[in-house]
């Protein structure tokens, strides 16, 4: 886990973030998990192999661990923060969720070897339920991982462990003896909005955001057909600038901050939608500049200080010197 997925990691690993999460991704919307059914979990994972001085240990961590004490079920839930796309995760979660078990199988026999002694049948031999790790009445929590996925590029890994598997020389009799792993991966940047929309409204709004981020002309269009963006808490607004890493957001919070409270998203999007006609025009200057080599510090100096002032009238003048000028000093001359 890199410092960039930092900020979304500590927004979903509050209890209410991450309740609107699940109600968003396994409910559609529905509001069936409360926050207070929700409790921290540990978040490292260690597992052993061999005996005495030879074992091994390996150890994982998992982004976000929560206990759900839901209404039909106990959970255990990581969510795996990705911001690329991990070809082996089948296999990864597979490392992470056994370890769990692991993991709950030690607490469990733990507990018994603290509370009694071994248990001996009638002839003075161990019983099974000795032997045996667990117990015949023991069960353990189920778990379950899901993958949020927030890279650009679409998720094209496998979907399961049989994906993954080269089933070539294996013949169709025996596939179906061999164990599959599904995993469970939301890829929010080529999720449809429609199914984005199911999340609670600030969330919806950050994952649009994050969806949208290089796509200015089609946030404008939503800040006009989704109401949530009207106001979202200062804490969704803190991490969507965090993550994207806009210093341009973090000077516009003071200007978008309503009296009562939330932030609008409305103005936020209108200027960052301002901000990439700017860049763009600039942009456009720069690649009709590069015709005649390099472009001269004094050049991009001035250009990039209207960018800072964000006046888009003098950049699109400019951009028409740029495209019917000869050479530098005759487009220096109008800067």
């Amino acid at each position: 886990m890199g410092k960039k997925e930092e900020p979304i990691l500590k927004y979903y690993d509050e209890s209410r973030h991450f309740a609107g999460l699940l109600n968003g991704w396994l409910y559609h919307g529905e509001n069936t998990i409360q926050p207070e059914q929700i409790s921290p979990w540990n978040a490292r994972y260690t597992g052993k192999s061999g005996r005495g001085r030879k074992g091994n240990y390996r150890s994982r961590y998992r982004d976000i661990v929560k206990k759900v004490d839901g209404v039909r079920v106990l959970l255990i839930m990581g969510t795996e923060i990705q911001t690329y796309v991990d070809y082996s995760m089948p296999v990864r979660i597979m490392d992470y969720d056994v370890l769990e078990y692991a993991s709950q199988i030690a607490g469990l026999r733990g507990c018994r070897k603290k509370g009694r002694g071994q248990n001996q049948d009638q002839t003075g031999n161990q019983s099974s339920e000795t032997l045996s790790a667990l117990l015949k009445s023991d069960r353990l929590t189920p778990v379950l991982t899901l993958v949020l996925y927030i890279g650009e590029e679409p998720w094209d890994a496998a979907g399961s462990l049989h994906e993954l598997l080269d089933f070539s020389g294996v013949p169709v009799e025996l596939r179906k003896y061999i164990p599959d792993y599904p995993i469970h991966v939301l890829d929010v940047c080529h999720t449809e909005d429609s199914r984005l929309l199911e999340f609670p409204g600030d969330i919806a709004c950050m994952f649009l955001v994050l969806k949208y981020r290089k796509d200015k002309e089609t946030l404008g269009k939503l800040i006009h057909e989704v109401a949530a963006f009207r106001k979202v808490e200062e804490e969704t607004y803190d991490t969507l600038w965090n993550f994207i890493d806009s210093a341009r957001m973090q000077e516009w919070k003071e200007n978008i901050e309503k009296k009562e409270g939330g932030i609008d998203m409305c103005l936020a999007i209108e200027e960052m939608y301002m901000d990439g006609k700017v860049e763009g025009t600039a942009q456009a200057i720069f690649d009709l500049l590069e015709d005649f080599g390099a472009i001269p510090t004094q050049i991009r100096d001035g250009v990039e200080k209207l960018v800072k002032e964000m006046n888009l009238e003098r950049l699109r003048a400019l951009l028409k010197v740029a495209a019917r000028c000869g050479s530098f000093e005759e487009f220096e001359r109008q800067l």
